[in-house]
């Protein structure tokens, strides 16, 4: 099992690569969506994902809400 280092704003947390559903970038920090729960760390989402071992990163641009025009 490989685990990887990460930095969050209490401290650093250690995850496995295999257990992350994905990596969502906010405001400031990066959530990482595990099987386990939610983690928000100071890394940018490039750096996380070059860290857990992605080879490609998928983009979701997808409007979180639809603007109705009236």
């Amino acid at each position: 099992m490989r685990l990887v280092k990460l930095d969050t704003p209490e401290g650093s947390i250690y995850i496995n690569p295999e257990h992350v559903v994905a990596v969502v970038k906010g405001l400031r920090d990066t959530k990482i969506d595990t099987v386990s729960g939610v983690h928000v760390v100071k890394e940018s989402p490039e750096v996380v994902a070059r860290l857990l071992g992605m080879e490609e990163i998928e983009l979701d641009v997808t409007p979180n809400r639809l603007i109705s025009r009236g």
